[in-house]
């Protein structure tokens, strides 16, 4: 088997836990693109939170964002794909969300809205929301509540930032009430977490059937590819799908056990040019 395609995540497996690209993984970038490999970035982030990481690999191709709900062409940001929630399944998440007195995060297609962020509610935001928006040039706008949303109908993601133990009776409750048209799931940040030293996780609601491994099967009808062609690289939650069904999964040394799991390789450290690791295993696997 040749592989054709390297899909990466970012935070926790392309990024070391300061946010940037060892000098090492960009040269295995370079490796595999030489080779005849194409790589493409898969995240949680939205492009504007990832501008600067694709700028930095000088990455100009697909960009599967917001965790498969968006897929933009990285040379000049448009849409290509984008799998948006219902007005009604925004409501309805958020109501629940202000039950347990959280704050709604709801990620805008920024295409169409010219913001990245409604965040709906008058708590406070979380210290690793407000680290996040100090820190990256993301925009956003608050309301107090959804019925004062300027544009929910470009609403990809419903999500909240909290420690584990509030967010967890939440994604049940969610789930009891829309899990046959949500998928809903909590998991660590861990890019946060290193720069407030304090846990926290995120809560994410995406149409049931949105995820990195979806997105990534359209972006392989587009480019000709099989999908057996793939090669998926990940440490988190929201990397599960991808590194199960890719026609290579690899884990991160720091990979979530249950990332581990389902993956039939592993990399090394994200701290400690662990990606580089990957570029070796599909070389050699391409050249028997």
């Amino acid at each position: 088997m040749r592989y054709r395609l390297v899909i990466t995540d970012l935070d926790g497996t392309l990024l070391d836990r300061r946010g940037q690209v060892s000098r090492a993984n960009l040269e295995a970038i370079r490796r595999l693109q030489d080779a005849g490999v194409e790589v493409i970035p898969a995240t949680g982030r939205a492009l504007r939170e990832a501008g600067h990481v694709l700028d930095f690999i000088n990455h100009v191709g697909h960009a599967i964002m917001a965790g498969g709900a968006l897929v933009h062409d990285a040379s000049d940001g448009r849409v290509i794909i984008r799998r948006g929630l219902s007005e009604e399944l925004v409501r309805g998440t958020s109501a629940i969300l202000a039950e347990y007195g959280l704050l709604a995060q709801h990620l805008q297609d920024h295409t169409r809205t010219g913001f990245d962020y409604v965040m709906v509610g008058d708590h406070a935001f979380d210290p690793a929301t407000q680290w996040w928006f100090d820190v990256l040039p993301v925009t956003y706008q608050r309301v107090a509540s959804v019925d004062h949303h300027p544009s929910i109908e470009h609403t990809v993601r419903v999500g909240s930032v909290a420690p584990a133990s509030v967010l967890a009776p939440v994604v049940e409750r969610i789930a009891r009430e829309f899990g046959e048209r949500l998928a809903v799931q909590h998991w660590s940040a861990q890019t946060a977490e290193h720069a407030i030293n304090a846990p926290t996780h995120l809560l994410e609601a995406f149409n049931r059937g949105v995820n990195k491994w979806t997105a990534i099967e359209a972006v392989c009808a587009e480019l000709g590819i099989d999908p057996t062609e793939t090669v998926a690289v990940g440490d988190g939650l929201n990397d599960l799908e991808m590194v199960r069904h890719a026609g290579l999964g690899i884990a991160m040394e720091n990979a979530d056990p249950r990332i581990a799991a389902v993956a039939r390789a592993r990399a090394g450290h994200h701290d400690r040019d662990g990606f580089a690791a990957v570029a070796e295993i599909v070389l050699q696997a391409n050249r028997t």
